[in-house]
């Protein structure tokens, strides 16, 4: 897909993620070890009150889900320069099933680059009840039509 076929307001739900206390010790173990995440016993005298996922493993899931959403395709003609505004709302317990989105928010067209185009997308994770956990604007930049 070229810049030129991205149109602002798309939206896809990428899928859902049920935070599992095992995979979340495991997770932040890792890559994130505060005692709120990874020991159940002291996270309760924390100022969570009990264990929480990492924040960063919320934008790991949103990272597999989106992953898998790409086409051979999409994904050889696009390369991100970053991302802005990266939220975490609410802490994410055990249990919490969580259905993650993408939608484009804006398009740019670059003179410094005119082979491609800079999309943005709002991308957010949010529970059953439409309660928002975390929220990331994620840069992408995409082959124009017009360079080729």
């Amino acid at each position: 897909m070229w810049f030129e076929d991205i149109e602002i307001g798309t939206k896809h739900t990428l899928g859902e993620y049920r935070f599992v206390e095992d995979e979340m010790i495991a997770f932040a173990k890792k890559y994130d070890p505060q005692t709120f995440h990874v020991d159940p016993q002291a996270a309760k005298q924390s100022i969570f009150g009990g264990l929480i996922a990492s924040g960063w493993m919320t934008v790991a899931v949103w990272m597999k889900l989106m992953t898998a959403k790409l086409t051979p395709e999409s994904a050889g003609a696009s390369v991100s320069p970053g991302f802005e505004d990266l939220r975490w709302y609410k802490p994410v317990r055990p249990g919490t099933a969580l259905t993650y989105s993408t939608e484009v928010v804006e398009k740019r067209e670059l003179k410094s680059r005119p082979h491609f185009g800079l999309v943005l997308n709002r991308n957010e994770a949010r529970d059953q009840d439409g309660t928002l956990y975390m929220s990331i604007v994620t840069k992408v930049l995409r082959e124009r039509r017009s360079a080729s």
